[in-house]
């Protein structure tokens, strides 16, 4: 067994021992060196952790009827502007509101108009779609055109039996290369929605269907340690976000895409860029749209 005096600092060879040395503290004996780095260390760490809470407190604080762009130069984040929700109708509450549904139906319907729930494209971008589709003629083409043949088309023919009630999509493409989708499905109930996740979307192993460019994935844990559940998320008890990274090389793109469901509404929302996407933007592009249907 080797003895702690044995023990060498910087090639000085081993330390005589002293007549103190019984009774010195652990730390005492160590060098100098070390005792000054040690209040930095901790200072950096307490400072890594404000900033870390800071930008969680940021994405997840936004209040009902505006959400802050969340621009920070500098960190990954895009230069969204202030995101609104489109006022409601007369008598109609908000999806999720604590109180009777004037117009109607079960919780969690979204009344306002759904190209109005979009998530904004940020300064800089380029707008390159921007559909909307109603109840008389729902077009879920630009949805399915996001996936692999033959998914698209076993996607169409899902899609055909649920009868979606309306639609809205929007994507641009940033300075960097960065092309961002969003495209919104809203079926008659939350229920709908939840039986298309688990039929068309997923089965207990996983996905069923390949996103262009991305059919090898893996769920995303780490949107959830970076945006963490807000307070008033447990009132929505069909909401929640299922976050995928692309593992492969596949297509020639980095891939990021996620579902949102949120209460009579599936949202896909989708981040591909030549090299890798990066993970600031996307998480905080999922977190305001997530927040704009909520």
């Amino acid at each position: 067994m080797t003895d702690a005096s044995s023990l060498t600092v910087d090639g000085a060879g081993p330390a005589a021992p002293g007549p103190a040395d019984s009774g010195t503290p652990p730390l005492a004996g160590r060098p100098r060196r070390l005792r000054r780095v040690l209040p930095r260390v901790a200072a950096a760490v307490v400072v890594c952790g404000l900033l870390g809470t800071g930008i969680a407190y940021g994405i997840t604080s936004a209040d009902r009827t505006g959400l802050p762009g969340l621009g920070t130069p500098g960190d990954g984040r895009w230069p969204y502007p202030e995101q609104h929700r489109p006022p409601l109708p007369p008598g109609a509450p908000a999806p999720f509101a604590k109180t009777p549904d004037a117009i109607g139906g079960p919780p969690g319907v979204h009344h306002a108009d759904l190209g109005g729930l979009r998530l904004t494209a940020p300064e800089g971008a380029t707008v390159d779609l921007d559909e909307t589709g109603g109840q008389d003629a729902p077009d879920t083409v630009a949805f399915t055109a996001e996936y692999e043949a033959p998914d698209g088309d076993l996607l169409r023919r899902h899609l055909a039996e649920y009868a979606p009630r309306r639609t809205a999509s929007r994507g641009w493409t940033m300075p960097d290369g960065t092309r961002a989708r969003v495209h919104m499905i809203q079926f008659e109930s939350a229920a709908v929605v939840q039986y298309f996740r688990l039929t068309a979307l997923n089965d207990w192993k996983g996905t069923v269907v390949n996103v262009r460019d991305a059919r090898t994935v893996v769920r995303d844990e780490d949107y959830g340690k970076a945006v963490p559940e807000r307070p008033g998320d447990s009132a929505n008890p069909d909401g929640g976000a299922e976050v995928y990274r692309q593992t492969g090389s596949e297509g020639g793109r980095s891939v990021r895409y996620a579902y949102l469901f949120t209460g009579d509404t599936l949202a896909l929302l989708i981040h591909s860029r030549p090299g890798s996407t990066v993970p600031t933007a996307f998480y905080q592009s999922v977190a305001l749209q997530q927040q704009l249907l909520s």
